[in-house]
């Protein structure tokens, strides 16, 4: 069979760029656990441990890709488990001035009505010395909820040899409600409200240990008072 010369010509430049990409490329894999799993500053898991583990293909070229996995204990739904695949392109403006533009598809295990919580989220974060960063993400349709959500960042890490320590807040908001607050029973205080985060990383080789501090604005009810996470991970370098 003679293939067409023009799909040779694709196909041709599409496995170079491949093979370019793969021989500048590494893929690392990580495992580990910790004390509580928090995520914008409300605990995924109240208060109970949690195994996490992913892997990352990188390129020097700036793009990457993965995913990322967690064991989930919320006491809205039966999820057991929440998946992040991701991708992103990390893009050097000066010497000193970096964008990180990245995908996040959320999806959980768990009982069948937690596939239609699954949602997409884009963000967009400035780095100045890869030590300031200014962030923001969106997603619609957030949680199956049918509304947007905004998460705008601030953070600062200051790099100490095998030790960071890193100050971080952000203000989370729902930019539209219906009604009867579909997502919160006619609560509103969790529709807009501060997440403020003081962590401290210790590595040694492949290893990476955390403790981090989390407070949020709003009370215990939501999962989201005060927090602090002990964990630990361990690296593999697969390619």
């Amino acid at each position: 069979m003679l293939l067409n010369p023009r799909r040779f010509s694709f196909l041709s430049a599409a496995v170079l760029l491949f093979t370019s990409l793969s021989s500048q490329a590494e893929i690392t894999a990580s495992i580990g656990a910790t004390t509580e799993y928090v995520r914008d500053g409300i605990s995924e898991t109240r208060g109970q441990p949690a195994l996490q583990g992913g892997v990352t293909w990188l390129s020097n070229t700036g793009l990457y890709t993965g995913i990322w996995s967690s064991g989930v204990e919320r006491k809205e739904d039966h999820a057991t488990y929440e998946h992040d695949a991701f991708a992103g392109y990390y893009l050097p403006l000066t010497d000193r001035i970096a964008a990180d533009l990245s995908v996040t598809r959320y999806t959980w295990a768990g009982d069948t009505d937690i596939r239609d919580q699954s949602y997409t989220e884009g963000a967009v974060r400035l780095l100045i010395n890869d030590a300031l960063t200014f962030g923001w993400r969106q997603s619609g349709d957030h949680l199956g909820s049918g509304f947007d959500m905004r998460h705008l960042e601030l953070g600062y890490t200051w790099q100490f040899s095998d030790f960071s320590l890193e100050l971080f807040t952000a203000q989370h908001r729902w930019l539209e409600v219906d009604d009867d607050d579909f997502n919160f029973d006619e609560d509103t205080q969790r529709d807009s409200y501060w997440q403020f985060r003081v962590a401290l990383d210790r590595s040694y080789g492949p290893w990476d240990i955390r403790i981090a501090l989390n407070r949020t604005n709003l009370s215990a009810d939501y999962d989201a008072s005060t927090a602090i996470e002990f964990g630990f991970q361990r690296y593999f370098q697969l390619w």
